[in-house]
């Protein structure tokens, strides 16, 4: 009865953890809503410091420190990592401990009948008792699984070393991220000031056209004109407005913080340009190809696909298996109750071999694959350094011209009030007029100025280094020498196959050209036969006598 209740309560404890892994539809939703609260709650507990105006470089650190996204890679590179080293750990030997208990309810015995006439009969007898317990230790190791264990470390190495690579190009993009959304807020941040000034400035001007025109001083079409000028600027100070949250809103949420547009950034660096020294376009093209993370993500998968060829090639052998054992047994009946055993043991699946042996092809053709994916992408990193490059030179010239008209506005603003005598309310008016235009210009060279940073910074990016310092590029392009000395004789043989390409295409060319002129050798020897009557000479008839 008490083994009968026990059973029943396993059975109850078992099927209730089943039932309980089970969820509907409203499971979830409850769930939902209780991370919608806790998440909410979550977000709003962290503030950034009140009063504070933050730089660039404030901003960047902020967004690697708390960036929500960042932190799922950093979270999945800790993943790896375990399965790296849960990989390494199955290098180990198996080690079982097995213990046995039985008890009999009679005695266990057997008897035996003889087969040969001449043989020998016995009776009943029993060779063990009732109850036994029978404890092994068995020790052993497949040379077969130990192999593919330490392939798969190797794989897991790889992945983990990608997954560190994805980690550090998600910072990269995030650090370009961050700097478009703090030029976007400090353009903007720094527009508003300057429209914000101007129209509380010319804030009279309404009524000012209202009594000219009333007045006829001037023309309706000219208060019309007039009034719709300060119109666009008011729509426009409304648009930086929206664009200025918009960006405060992306910025935050960058730096990890509840998206609203409470934070203040530091605009001075727009009164300066960056001083930009680029090497030489080639030596930037061969920066990048060194320095992006996808490229060695390509390396790595080619290696993890190399790595399946051996193993591939493992599964071709034998499986040997060694192994040593300890048993203990409280047999009465047995000489030895306690031995050692030392074995060995082979076994090996002939019928596979066909299969690992299309298995390795198909990995080789994966290698091969792989290798030109990574060539595709390396050009493909080269034509965005090229188009990075013009963005730089566009944004600059782009500058310069807004500059200039900025300045020349700017000059005639100041030599309007230096000269400013007012005699009458149309010079007042002249002079709001000459303040719009010049407002307008500065806005647009600060807007120029900001995207000449962000294309500095996109540049950064698309060569996968934090800056272009002359002790950076003067280490990078010295590696890259190097790797060109320990590349020659390669690099030597890509020239010559590239020569011997290039000779082939010369001949096949020339052949179809010599074919071509044949052919039309031929065509015109064949067209007068053609036209027989058309070609031959005309015979002439003999007059009758």
């Amino acid at each position: 009865m008490n083994k009968r209740n026990c059973t029943v309560c396993l059975s109850a404890v078992m099927l209730g953890m089943f039932l309980e892994g089970c969820m509907t539809a409203d499971d979830y939703r409850t769930e939902r809503a209780e991370y919608t609260v806790k998440h909410f709650e979550k977000a709003q507990l962290r503030e950034l410091e009140q009063g504070k105006v933050y730089n660039l470089t404030d901003c960047i650190r902020i967004a690697l420190e708390h960036n929500l996204d960042l932190k799922v890679f950093q979270l999945e590179e800790a993943v790896a990592r375990e399965n790296r080293t849960a990989e390494m750990l199955g290098m180990l030997p198996e080690l079982n401990f097995n213990n046995t208990l039985t008890d009999r309810d009679n005695t266990p015995g057997s008897s035996s009948r003889k087969i040969k006439d001449d043989g020998m009969t016995y009776g009943a007898s029993t060779s063990q008792d009732r109850t036994i317990n029978y404890f092994n230790v068995d020790l052993a190791l497949s040379v077969l699984d130990f192999g593919l264990a330490w392939f798969n470390t190797q794989q897991a190495n790889d992945r983990h070393l990608m997954r560190e690579y994805y980690t550090e190009r998600a910072a990269q993009n995030l650090t370009l991220d961050v700097v478009r959304a703090y030029f976007q807020v400090a353009a903007a941040q720094r527009s508003i000031r300057i429209t914000t000034d101007l129209l509380e400035q010319c804030r009279h001007r309404y009524d000012l056209i209202e009594k000219l025109a009333d007045a006829q001083i001037i023309t309706p079409f000219r208060a019309y004109d007039e009034t719709r000028r300060f119109v666009e600027m008011e729509k426009r100070l409304t648009n930086y407005v929206r664009s200025y949250e918009n960006a405060c809103v992306e910025l935050r949420s960058l730096l990890g913080y509840y998206p609203n547009a409470n934070i203040k950034v530091d605009d001075a660096l727009l009164e300066k340009l960056p001083e930009i020294e680029l090497p030489e376009i080639t030596t930037m093209e061969q920066i990048a190809m060194l320095q992006r993370p996808e490229l060695y993500e390509s390396d790595i998968n080619k290696h993890i696909n190399v790595i399946e060829c051996r193993k591939t090639i493992l599964m071709m052998f034998p499986n040997v298996r060694i192994f040593l054992d300890f048993t203990n047994s409280n047999n009465s009946f047995l000489y030895h109750q306690s031995w050692w055993e030392i074995g060995i043991r082979a076994a090996y699946n002939l019928l596979k071999t066909p299969q690992m042996i299309y298995r390795y092809r198909a990995y080789s053709a994966q290698v091969d694959s792989q290798e030109m994916h990574t060539y595709a992408k390396a050009i493909g990193i080269m034509a965005q350094v090229r188009m990075a490059h013009a963005n730089i030179l566009e944004s600059k010239e782009r500058f310069e011209i807004n500059e200039r008209v900025y300045r020349i506005y700017n000059r005639n603003l100041n030599n309007s009030l230096r000269n400013q005598k007012v005699t009458g309310a149309l010079s007042q008016l002249e002079l709001d007029h000459i303040r719009l235009a010049t407002a307008e210009t500065e806005v647009d060279s600060i807007f120029a100025r900001s995207n000449y940073y962000i294309a500095y910074y996109r540049m950064l990016n698309v060569l996968g280094v934090r800056n272009l310092g002359t002790e950076e590029v003067t280490s990078l392009k010295a590696e890259i020498d190097a790797a060109r000395i320990r590349a020659e004789k390669e690099l030597a043989e890509q020239k010559e196959e590239a020569l011997r390409e290039a000779e082939k295409i010369n001949l096949q060319t020339e052949a179809a050209q010599a074919e071509l002129e044949r052919e039309s050798e031929a065509a015109e020897l064949i067209a007068p036969e053609e036209n027989p009557a058309e070609a031959a000479p005309a015979v002439p008839v003999p007059a009758e006598p």
